[in-house]
């Protein structure tokens, strides 16, 4: 098993991951009308690319096969993270997750959101992640129940002491 930076040969996989797993994995949360509002069949290629290669996206590969991907925006946003529905459950998801956390704090982020589905909701709250509010998401046409997530990077009372510091020419530059 391989993690790396995305690269647009990766776009067919990721899109066809992402369909299986919405499919299958996510059918116990939500009805078909719902998953094929989130995952169509026929995907906007373009708008996909686009995003994959702004962010900060990673894919999961095992013998050149495409098996998780995951991406974070210059927001502080985990926007996407999605693992092959026959790899569930081995640690994929806890390892991108990790890489995209500590790509955020090497950018300084202090704080990441999510925008996790009643599927993803206990992994993301397992890894530290708190539930700000369960929200009625609007797309393409149907209505979906997800939850804005956070978690703390840093807590922000050492940062508040280390900028006050570092301004009082304390810390070492």
């Amino acid at each position: 098993m391989k993690i790396r930076r995305f690269e647009k040969s990766d776009l067919d996989g990721v899109l066809q991951l992402f369909y299986d797993t919405v499919h299958h994995v996510n059918s116990k949360d939500y009805n078909k009308e719902q998953l094929d509002a989130w995952a169509p069949e026929k995907p906007n290629r373009l708008r996909w690319l686009n995003s994959l290669e702004k962010n900060i996206t990673y894919v999961v590969v095992e013998d050149e096969k495409i098996i998780g991907f995951g991406d974070l925006d210059d927001e502080s946003y985990i926007d996407k993270l999605f693992i092959h529905k026959d790899y569930q459950s081995r640690g994929i998801a806890s390892i991108l997750l990790n890489r995209l956390e500590e790509e955020a704090i090497r950018l300084g982020y202090v704080e990441l959101y999510t925008e996790a589905s009643i599927t993803a909701h206990p992994f993301f709250e397992k890894k530290g992640y708190i539930c700000i509010t369960e929200q009625n998401k609007h797309h393409n046409g149907q209505i979906f129940i997800n939850y804005i997530m956070k978690k703390e990077l840093i807590n922000k009372k050492v940062l508040d002491k280390l900028k006050y510091l570092k301004m009082g020419g304390l810390l070492c530059q």
